[in-house]
């Protein structure tokens, strides 16, 4: 999502960049316009835009957080091969 599509997104649910940045004790809406615009980075402000917005941070920002995949461990594995009539004898 790009800048004012964040922006927007904030405003849906009735904030501005200065109520966030008052809210989280920063400077000034300038701290949260920057990193929502990318040129700072600061995970405590992505948390809480994620938080108010409703949107995952993988959504968000995805050049910073990637969607993780779940990975099969080995019961998962075993459970199969049983179901399958396969595995070891």
């Amino acid at each position: 999502m790009d800048y004012l599509d964040l922006k927007y997104a904030l405003a849906k649910k009735g904030y501005t960049l200065t109520r966030v940045a008052n809210e989280l004790g920063l400077f000034g809406p300038q701290s949260v316009q920057q990193v929502l615009t990318r040129k700072y980075i600061s995970a405590r402000v992505e948390q809480r835009v994620s938080e108010i917005t409703g949107i995952a941070l993988e959504k968000l920002f995805p050049d910073r957080y990637h969607v993780t995949k779940r990975r099969r461990n080995a019961d998962d594995k075993n459970n199969m091969e049983k179901s399958r009539g396969g595995g070891p004898a």
